[in-house]
């Protein structure tokens, strides 16, 4: 009656016709959904050769079903003081290039897009050279993974450079959300569709459907509806296979059964788990000592239930698992920007959450001049051989950084070369900005978190700050 082969995990982006392994959701290992979220910035270490920096060289496709033809990009950027031209020459076997049309100025960042057309199923490693005017050797583009099947419609879907007429088949795709238990429609609930980079929100309809066109692609949704635990669910659609279901569990009631039988006999309905007091240990020999700026966007947008509250939840639960040796700075941005707290030890734990309770939301959204100030107190509080990083808490809108973006990735760049990260703490429903700040993150070679529900926010922040710090 329901589609299956629904996989259920977190937020992460993925390559179409990407699948990852099915776990229960009842056991899954949150540090096992970090390494989802956090992998895709482990695959594109930049490298520098003769004066052009490329985003990235290698291509690990890793094993992959229902294979569906994409367009892979890289940037490249001119680096020298003298213009650079991209030397184009015939594809390689199974494969479609589209060079710049110009030549690459000094400071200036172009595009190479390729298409990768394989024809026969199993593993591949395959190289090509691309040559450049400003050197006799060529950088190589490596492609490799396995190719377990096609998606049915490969042929007609994939894109072409050399056909720009070819239209790829539109299918009406169809998103359920249901009760788990009931298996009754949950009407009027939140989903955001994503497809790659690419995500939009809508609200299902009465009868818990949303129907919109769609191509053939890995999709995931992101549903929520008041008084159920939010989930995402992942799938590989096409006009045969074009429905998802996700089934949300309700949030679970405390009752006389919850109360140990020595207790006094209080009975306790409709009141929601509250979110755990947890306290991490993090051991110095194990970890590295911490530098964590918080930017913290407290704009009007922020004043959301979903938003403010649960970086509030998040902050402090890390707050409570910081040491001596860790420093926390906090700074404000709105109207205009305002360092609440300089660098405190970490064990100073009272002084942190008194500033982080008294965080209040009002005006525009301007980080222009508080990303400055971010990285001078990440300057300031530099620990050498520790992790340094800045952290964007924001429901998306960051403007107002520089008038050019190609500055901003460029001054991220750098002080990612100085060793100070930039990470991304995402909230609220109307995250209109989610494509600039990931491009951040990655740039950055920090995380990007989407903090949706209080476990979330009791969770996320915490374990992926012991993951990046953890002593290899």
């Amino acid at each position: 009656m329901y589609p299956d082969c629904i996989i259920y995990r977190q937020e992460a982006p993925l390559r179409s016709g990407f699948r990852i392994k099915s776990y229960s959701s009842n056991n899954m290992n949150r540090f096992s959904f970090l390494l989802l979220v956090l992998l895709p910035f482990s695959l594109t270490a930049q490298i520098i050769h003769d004066g052009l920096e490329f985003s990235r060289t290698d291509f690990n496709l890793r094993k992959t079903e229902n294979w569906v033809s994409s367009i892979d990009t890289v940037q490249i950027t001119n680096l020298t003081e003298k213009k650079i031209h991209l030397l184009k020459q015939k594809d390689p076997r199974g494969f479609e290039i589209r060079f710049p049309e110009k030549s690459i100025d000094p400071g200036k960042t172009e595009i190479l897009e390729i298409i990768f057309r394989p024809k026969e199923t199993g593993k591949f490693n395959i190289s090509f050279p691309i040559y450049h005017s400003a050197s006799l050797t060529p950088v190589t583009i490596t492609y490799k993974g396995e190719i377990l099947s096609f998606d049915e419609f490969s042929e007609v879907a994939c894109p072409s450079f050399y056909k720009p007429n070819l239209k790829p088949p539109v299918f009406e795709l169809e998103i359920s959300v249901i009760d788990s238990a009931s298996k009754k429609p949950l009407g009027n609930s939140f989903i955001e569709l994503t497809k790659g980079e690419y995500y939009s929100q809508h609200k299902t309809d009465i009868d818990g459907t949303y129907r919109q066109p769609g191509s053939i692609n890995y999709y995931t949704v992101l549903a929520e509806h008041p008084g159920y635990q939010s989930r995402t669910a992942g799938k590989h659609l096409n006009p045969k296979n074009r429905k998802m279901t996700v089934a949300l569990p309700a949030l679970r009631e405390k009752t006389e059964t919850d109360i140990p039988a020595d207790t006094a006999p209080l009975i306790v309905k409709n009141v929601l788990p509250e979110p755990p007091k947890t306290v991490l240990h993090f051991p110095l020999s194990d970890y590295k000592k911490n530098n964590i700026i918080f930017l913290i966007d407290k704009s009007s947008s922020m004043n959301k239930p979903d938003c403010m509250p649960l970086l509030q939840v998040a902050m402090t639960q890390l707050a409570n698992m910081t040491r001596p040796e860790d420093r926390i700075t906090i700074i404000t941005y709105a109207n205009e920007s305002r360092v609440v707290l300089p660098g405190t030890p970490g064990n100073e734990h009272q002084k942190i959450t008194d500033v982080i309770d008294q965080l209040k939301c009002g005006g525009r959204t301007e980080g222009g001049k508080a990303i400055h100030t971010a990285y001078k107190n990440a300057e300031e509080n530099f620990i050498k051989g520790g992790i340094n990083q800045i952290i964007i808490a924001t429901d998306g809108g960051f403007n107002g950084l520089s008038e050019n973006e190609t500055e901003l990735m460029q001054l991220v760049g750098s002080k990612t070369k100085e060793g100070i990260k930039l990470s991304v703490l995402a909230f609220g429903q109307n995250r209109f900005g989610k494509a600039h700040i990931t491009r951040l993150a990655k740039q950055g070679e920090g995380f990007y978190l989407f903090v949706g529900n209080t476990e979330d926010a009791s969770v996320k922040l915490n374990e992926t700050i012991k993951l990046q710090s953890r002593v290899q």
